[in-house]
Protein backbone atom coordinates (compact mmCIF):
# COMPACT_ATOMS: atom_id res chain seq x y z
CA UNK A 1 0.00 0.00 0.00
CA UNK A 2 0.95 3.47 -0.76
CA UNK A 3 1.69 6.66 1.08
CA UNK A 4 0.18 10.05 -0.39
CA UNK A 5 3.57 12.16 0.18
CA UNK A 6 3.97 16.16 -0.60
CA UNK A 7 7.48 17.09 -1.92
CA UNK A 8 9.80 19.17 -0.23
CA UNK A 9 10.37 22.39 -2.16
CA UNK A 10 14.41 21.75 -2.98
CA UNK A 11 13.46 18.80 -4.78
CA UNK A 12 12.54 18.74 -8.36
CA UNK A 13 12.23 16.43 -11.22
CA UNK A 14 11.27 13.30 -9.47
CA UNK A 15 10.31 10.66 -12.61
CA UNK A 16 8.93 7.70 -11.64
CA UNK A 17 11.57 4.83 -10.78
CA UNK A 18 12.92 7.26 -8.39
CA UNK A 19 14.26 6.36 -4.66
CA UNK A 20 13.66 8.69 -2.61
CA UNK A 21 14.12 8.89 1.86
CA UNK A 22 10.59 9.89 3.32
CA UNK A 23 9.29 10.56 6.71
CA UNK A 24 5.68 8.90 7.32
CA UNK A 25 3.07 11.42 8.49
CA UNK A 26 -1.13 11.48 8.67
CA UNK A 27 -2.65 11.94 6.66
CA UNK A 28 0.51 12.60 4.38
CA UNK A 29 3.59 12.13 4.27
CA UNK A 30 6.85 14.14 2.96
CA UNK A 31 9.67 13.16 0.61
CA UNK A 32 12.63 14.87 2.38
CA UNK A 33 15.27 13.23 -0.20
CA UNK A 34 16.32 11.77 -3.57
CA UNK A 35 18.36 8.84 -3.64
CA UNK A 36 20.94 8.06 -6.39
CA UNK A 37 19.72 6.92 -9.96
CA UNK A 38 21.73 3.92 -11.09
CA UNK A 39 20.02 4.76 -14.69
CA UNK A 40 18.39 7.37 -16.07
CA UNK A 41 15.76 7.08 -19.20
CA UNK A 42 15.45 9.90 -20.94
CA UNK A 43 13.28 11.81 -23.92
CA UNK A 44 13.65 15.26 -25.82
CA UNK A 45 10.47 17.89 -24.62
CA UNK A 46 9.26 20.14 -27.35
CA UNK A 47 12.16 21.98 -27.42
CA UNK A 48 14.47 19.08 -27.59
CA UNK A 49 15.97 19.52 -24.43
CA UNK A 50 16.57 15.64 -23.05
CA UNK A 51 14.10 15.42 -20.08
CA UNK A 52 14.29 12.34 -17.67
CA UNK A 53 10.96 10.02 -17.82
CA UNK A 54 11.88 7.13 -15.57
CA UNK A 55 14.74 6.46 -13.50
CA UNK A 56 16.24 3.28 -12.04
CA UNK A 57 15.41 1.33 -14.95
CA UNK A 58 16.87 -2.89 -15.59
CA UNK A 59 15.33 -3.75 -18.80
CA UNK A 60 13.63 -1.69 -21.72
CA UNK A 61 11.02 -3.82 -23.24
CA UNK A 62 10.95 -2.50 -27.19
CA UNK A 63 7.39 -3.85 -28.13
CA UNK A 64 6.37 -4.44 -31.87
CA UNK A 65 3.68 -5.91 -33.55
CA UNK A 66 3.01 -6.58 -36.89
CA UNK A 67 0.55 -3.68 -37.21
CA UNK A 68 1.62 -1.20 -37.24
CA UNK A 69 4.75 -2.61 -39.30
CA UNK A 70 7.51 -2.60 -37.36
CA UNK A 71 10.94 -1.45 -39.10
CA UNK A 72 14.55 -2.42 -38.40
CA UNK A 73 16.00 1.66 -38.11
CA UNK A 74 12.90 2.28 -35.62
CA UNK A 75 14.22 -0.79 -33.34
CA UNK A 76 17.64 -0.36 -33.76
CA UNK A 77 17.00 3.55 -32.26
CA UNK A 78 15.34 1.73 -29.42
CA UNK A 79 18.29 -0.07 -29.01
CA UNK A 80 20.81 2.19 -29.40
CA UNK A 81 19.14 4.41 -26.76
CA UNK A 82 18.94 1.51 -24.73
CA UNK A 83 22.93 0.99 -24.85
CA UNK A 84 23.75 4.39 -24.88
CA UNK A 85 22.20 4.61 -21.29
CA UNK A 86 23.31 0.63 -20.33
CA UNK A 87 19.99 -0.38 -20.04
CA UNK A 88 19.27 -3.99 -21.36
CA UNK A 89 16.93 -3.86 -24.33
CA UNK A 90 14.70 -6.67 -24.43
CA UNK A 91 12.91 -6.77 -27.95
CA UNK A 92 9.19 -7.96 -27.29
CA UNK A 93 6.70 -9.07 -30.24
CA UNK A 94 3.20 -8.54 -29.23
CA UNK A 95 0.19 -9.76 -31.10
CA UNK A 96 1.09 -12.76 -32.68
CA UNK A 97 -2.05 -13.96 -33.16
CA UNK A 98 -3.02 -11.32 -35.80
CA UNK A 99 0.01 -13.33 -37.91
CA UNK A 100 -2.72 -16.18 -38.47
CA UNK A 101 -4.27 -14.48 -41.43
CA UNK A 102 -1.10 -13.06 -42.42
CA UNK A 103 1.30 -15.69 -43.29
CA UNK A 104 3.04 -13.27 -45.57
CA UNK A 105 3.67 -10.79 -42.67
CA UNK A 106 4.53 -14.22 -40.76
CA UNK A 107 7.39 -14.47 -42.76
CA UNK A 108 8.33 -10.17 -42.97
CA UNK A 109 8.78 -10.28 -38.85
CA UNK A 110 10.66 -13.69 -39.13
CA UNK A 111 13.32 -12.36 -41.40
CA UNK A 112 13.41 -8.52 -40.38
CA UNK A 113 13.90 -10.29 -36.27
CA UNK A 114 16.27 -13.03 -37.16
CA UNK A 115 19.69 -10.71 -36.50
CA UNK A 116 19.01 -9.41 -33.44
CA UNK A 117 19.44 -12.67 -31.35
CA UNK A 118 22.74 -13.15 -33.04
CA UNK A 119 23.77 -10.40 -31.62
CA UNK A 120 22.73 -10.97 -28.10
CA UNK A 121 19.30 -9.58 -27.83
CA UNK A 122 16.64 -11.19 -26.22
CA UNK A 123 13.26 -11.90 -28.67
CA UNK A 124 10.15 -12.39 -26.91
CA UNK A 125 6.67 -13.41 -28.70
CA UNK A 126 3.50 -13.09 -27.08
CA UNK A 127 -0.26 -12.21 -27.19
CA UNK A 128 -2.89 -11.06 -24.82
CA UNK A 129 -5.26 -13.11 -26.56
CA UNK A 130 -3.53 -16.34 -27.09
CA UNK A 131 -0.49 -16.97 -25.17
CA UNK A 132 3.36 -16.37 -24.44
CA UNK A 133 3.02 -14.47 -21.18
CA UNK A 134 5.03 -16.72 -19.08
CA UNK A 135 8.28 -16.22 -20.71
CA UNK A 136 7.02 -12.51 -20.20
CA UNK A 137 6.22 -13.07 -16.56
CA UNK A 138 9.66 -14.96 -16.77
CA UNK A 139 11.62 -11.85 -18.17
CA UNK A 140 9.85 -9.52 -15.38
CA UNK A 141 10.73 -11.29 -12.30
CA UNK A 142 13.12 -9.41 -10.28
CA UNK A 143 13.48 -6.68 -12.84
CA UNK A 144 12.18 -2.99 -13.10
CA UNK A 145 11.04 -2.30 -16.51
CA UNK A 146 9.63 0.16 -18.69
CA UNK A 147 7.38 -0.54 -22.01
CA UNK A 148 8.38 1.52 -25.28
CA UNK A 149 7.00 1.23 -28.57
CA UNK A 150 4.63 2.58 -31.35
CA UNK A 151 1.49 3.68 -30.44
CA UNK A 152 -1.26 0.69 -31.12
CA UNK A 153 1.30 -1.92 -30.47
CA UNK A 154 -0.18 -3.09 -27.36
CA UNK A 155 1.90 -1.66 -24.33
CA UNK A 156 -1.46 -1.51 -22.22
CA UNK A 157 -2.82 -4.21 -23.10
CA UNK A 158 0.70 -6.41 -21.43
CA UNK A 159 0.40 -4.16 -18.32
CA UNK A 160 -3.35 -5.15 -18.36
CA UNK A 161 -2.81 -8.75 -18.53
CA UNK A 162 -0.05 -8.90 -16.19
CA UNK A 163 -1.55 -6.33 -13.65
CA UNK A 164 -5.42 -6.95 -14.80
CA UNK A 165 -6.01 -4.80 -10.86
CA UNK A 166 -4.42 -2.10 -12.41
CA UNK A 167 -7.32 -0.71 -14.49
CA UNK A 168 -4.68 0.91 -17.46
CA UNK A 169 -5.91 2.49 -19.84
Amino acid sequence: KGQRCHLRANLEGLVTGDRVVWCEGDPMGVVVAQRERHSVLSRPDPYGKLKPVAANIDQILLVIAPFPEPHANLIDRYLVAAEVVGIEPVILLNKMDLLDAHPDRQTAIDDLLAIYPTLGYTVLRTSTRTGGLQSLHDALRERTSVFVGQSGVGKSSLVNALLPDADIR
